[in-house]
């Protein structure tokens, strides 16, 4: 699904320059910007960025356990 209208990115290029990166040893913290930076490109209008941050986010927090799935309202208090 395309994420970013701007940059014509999909969630799946967004998830994998995240990956790269943190599978690098001297890789950057996966922010949306350096993933932006990572696939050639960068943020224009960061309407997309809300849901970039999810997506790039969404493998590191795989591996914890026993965490409550937030609701949409805690999502959007964090966001703030």
């Amino acid at each position: 699904m395309i994420i970013c209208s701007c940059n014509v990115l999909s969630d799946e290029q967004l998830r994998k320059a995240a990956e790269e990166m943190r599978a690098d040893p001297n890789g950057k913290v996966p922010t949306p910007g350096a993933v932006f930076r990572h696939l050639g490109c960068r943020p224009r209008c960061g309407s997309c960025f809300p849901s970039v941050i999810d997506i790039i986010h969404e493998k590191g927090s795989e591996g914890v356990k026993n965490e409550e799935p937030r609701t949409e309202r805690q999502k959007r208090a964090a966001g703030r």
